[in-house]
């Protein structure tokens, strides 16, 4: 062929890239869920054009979650081929558009590798594409949980948003980092 790249090997290009000006399509966290859907489809096409993605916006199913409180979007998908993007109500108004453009571009990189390689995860691949995105690799917390579990040991925190075991019976479970015992905070400061 003439060159390096690897034959069946797809990644976007980064040389031909600019930054996208995410402020251009910068949206209110006042609009309604459809106008917000409409303007995330709008800006979704023109990082999968800039940066050469294998996704189809128009053939993937775009949602709004406003029950999710721990993830700020996500891509489902059946077989290995992406189907719908989810995007977080909740991060949306707290965080604004900034964060949920920077959601969108994760979730391209996912329906990207998901139709490449078959990969939905946070894995190398996710990583340099991420990059090259500019988006992060885990969202930072955007909703208070509903409970907060303290090790009385070395302090280290977990939230949680469901009432699972480890918030019903705290006692019998120990710290995984010093093992120490673990109790529940009811919101205030030691």
């Amino acid at each position: 062929m003439g060159d390096d790249s690897k034959v069946g090997e797809t990644t976007p290009t980064s040389d031909r890239v600019t930054e996208l000006d995410t402020g251009y399509y910068e949206v209110s966290s006042d609009v309604s869920v459809p106008e917000f859907l409409a303007v995330a489809k709008v800006y979704a096409r023109e990082v999968v054009r800039q940066y050469d993605l294998s996704v189809s916006v128009s053939d993937l199913d775009w949602e709004v979650s406003k029950r999710a409180k721990r993830r700020a979007g996500a891509v489902r998908h059946r077989d290995g081929e992406p189907v719908a993007v989810s995007l977080t109500w909740e991060h949306f108004q707290r965080r604004g558009w900034g964060a949920a453009a920077e959601t969108i571009r994760h979730e391209l990189a996912h329906a990207h590798l998901l139709t490449e390689h078959g990969d939905a995860s946070h894995g190398e691949r996710f990583r340099d594409l991420a990059e090259t995105l500019q988006t992060g690799v885990h969202c930072e917390r955007f909703a208070d949980p509903n409970w907060l579990i303290r090790c009385r040991s070395c302090g280290s925190e977990l939230a949680r948003y469901r009432k699972s075991k480890l918030v019903t019976d705290t006692e019998s479970y120990r710290c995984g980092g010093c093992g120490g015992e673990l109790r529940v905070v009811d919101g205030e400061t030691d």
